[in-house]
């Protein structure tokens, strides 16, 4: 590791006394880990960020081992293809590693055979010996090395190439097969994220800022929302006559229409003796639920359409809303307390059943709780056990 990000991934296996279908599995489990770090580091901007992808693999020198065997085909095949040349295991074994070395998905591999009976020790393959593994390993570092002596590579950097992108679930799940690269990567887009947050909380209680604004900074980001979002759908005027602010997409493939309003809007007001939610509030939820309405009369039309034209299946029934509105920082005074302005917009969530209004404080502050969650699980080591 240096700052947190994966230099070096090894993958060891031993392969001693085991039966020949794990030794089969012990190869799909490799080629598929280097596939998917092959794969979450493509692109010109992930490349400087791809550690060394390094196997050493110990396979037991035996007679069954060395067996020659019948080779199964591989792709396509015609009449009158020759068949694979028979090998043995030991052999099949090196020509995948020779392969991926090949193609590039491993940078450096050892590869050992071990004679339990005549306690020997060999490298069958010169390409795959111990000297070539370390030779290998030693030029990535030091092209690393020299690497980020050009530029500013880091945890935070690598973060924000992965946010930039909508495949930050496929990166992570690339990367489990290699646990220092997982927690680095968990590691930068929580950092990323923590950052986006920090920036919209001090965006929120800019006096400059309105709707658009805050709308645009939050873009794509569903994750702010809470984690039982899968995504944002593509299409903002689902119903028409209406047009969405953030129709996100549930787990069980439900919508939750989001409304955004301003944070500068008033959140609430005296009437008489008590607080009640500013005309602000009133307006905004009103709107969303002629939303909901809507989705609710033409859901089933639409669902079909949906799935017949656009290949989509939302499921529109009983969909739900919430309105963000509004920010207690910029509305507490000497005459309502932030604990005030609470109280009131729980007392008023208490009689809505299918809408919640929040602020931007109550957003943002839940995302940030749920980062720093997410961060403190990264950083326990036990957590990986």
């Amino acid at each position: 590791m240096d700052q947190d990000l994966p230099v070096v991934v090894v993958e060891a296996k031993i392969n001693l006394g085991s039966p020949i279908n794990n030794l089969r599995n012990r190869i799909d489990d490799i080629v598929a880990a280097t596939t998917n770090v092959a794969r979450t580091f493509d692109g010109p901007d992930r490349a400087p960020y791809k550690p060394c992808v390094a196997v050493l693999f110990v396979m037991e020198d035996s007679p069954q081992t060395n067996a020659l065997r019948a080779m199964p085909r591989r792709g396509l095949s015609f009449p009158g293809d020759a068949d694979p040349e028979p090998m043995s295991y030991i052999e099949l074994v090196g020509n995948t590693f020779s392969q991926m070395l090949a193609d590039g998905l491993l940078n450096a591999a050892c590869y050992l055979t071990v004679d339990l009976q005549g306690e020997k020790i060999s490298e069958p393959f010169p390409e795959q010996t111990f000297d070539a593994f370390a030779t290998a390993i030693r030029a990535h570092v030091a092209a690393s090395i020299e690497g980020r002596t050009r530029g500013p590579l880091s945890a935070a950097s690598l973060g924000r190439v992965l946010s930039r992108g909508n495949d930050v679930e496929e990166v992570v799940s690339g990367l489990t097969s290699t646990p220092q690269g997982l927690s680095a990567a968990e590691a930068a887009v929580i950092r990323e994220r923590r950052r986006v947050v920090s920036s919209l909380q001090q965006l929120a209680l800019d006096e400059g800022t309105n709707e658009t604004k805050i709308h645009e900074a939050i873009g794509a980001r569903y994750w702010i929302f809470g984690g039982q979002y899968v995504g944002i759908a593509d299409r903002r005027t689902i119903v028409p006559l209406d047009q969405y602010d953030v129709p996100l997409i549930c787990a069980d493939g439900s919508l939750e229409i989001v409304e955004l309003k301003g944070p500068g809007a008033k959140l609430v007001r005296k009437h008489r003796n008590h607080f009640i939610v500013a005309n602000d509030v009133h307006e905004a939820v009103n709107q969303c639920l002629n939303y909901l309405r809507a989705l609710d009369e033409f859901g089933a039309t639409l669902r079909t359409q949906y799935r017949n034209e656009f290949n989509v299946d939302f499921d529109f029934r009983r969909a739900r809303g919430t309105v963000v509105i509004g920010h207690p920082s910029r509305t507490v005074s000497d005459e309502v307390t932030r604990e005030q302005i609470d109280q009131t917009i729980r007392s008023y969530n208490a009689h809505l059943s299918r809408l919640t209004v929040l602020t931007y404080a109550d957003l943002l502050e839940s995302a940030e709780r749920a980062l720093q969650f997410a961060s403190e699980e990264s950083a326990t080591p036990t957590a990986r056990s």
